[in-house]
Formats: structure tokens, sequence, C-alpha cells
């Protein structure tokens, strides 16, 4: 399976996973010229970010080492252009999380970690 199409997979099983826990998805894959973030939801009071990463342990390392210092400030700035674009969304408290998706189809949601 190609690469694009296993990302895909993935971030519409984190979008499933997302929605048992009772979020509400309000976006995929929101782009801007300086980055994206692939699922954006909300619960409750919170502004959920989210980056999915459908990874084979095999890879030798963890996905949080991924999240490095340029891809966390892009997730920021994106966050601040949607915030820009929908000012209602200011009173909402953000969270940044990772979504790891196993090989065998496991879930690791990773909640505020950064």
């Amino acid at each position: 399976m190609k690469k694009g199409t296993i990302g895909k997979k993935g971030e519409e099983f984190a979008s499933f996973y997302l929605q048992s826990l009772e979020h509400t998805i309000l976006f995929s894959n929101y782009r801007k010229k300086i980055g994206e973030i692939d699922i954006i939801s909300i619960k409750n009071d919170t502004l959920h970010c989210s980056e999915v990463k459908t990874w084979n342990e095999r890879f030798g390392f963890h996905p949080k080492e991924c999240l490095h210092a340029t891809k966390r400030a892009r997730m920021r700035k994106v966050y601040l252009y949607l915030l820009q674009e929908i000012p209602a969304f200011y009173h909402l408290t953000p969270s940044f999380n990772l979504i790891h998706i196993t090989e065998k189809k496991e879930v690791r949601f990773y909640s505020s970690i950064f």
C-alpha cells in the first residue's frame, strides 16, 4: 500500500476514534502555506489539533519524535490562522495531540503533548 493511502486510511481511522470519544470533527487536513493540521475537532470547551501518524513499530523510533520543534511551531501557526478565520474559537482551550495508529490498528492518543 502506498504511503499516501496508508496515511489517508490512518486519518479516517483516527477520525472515527475521536468521534467515539464524542469529538465533533470540524476539519480534516486543514492546510495553510506554512503547514497543516491533520484533524481539528471539538469536545466540550477544547479545540483539539491532532497530528496523525500511522506508524510501524519497526521504524525504530517513536512517532512522537516526528513532532520536533519545527513541526510544533508550524502547527501553532496554522492554529493561529484558524483563530483569525474563525474568531468564535478564541474562547476554546487548545490541545495539540498526537494520534498514533499502529500496524495492528490500535490507537494511541496522546492529548496535550505540547
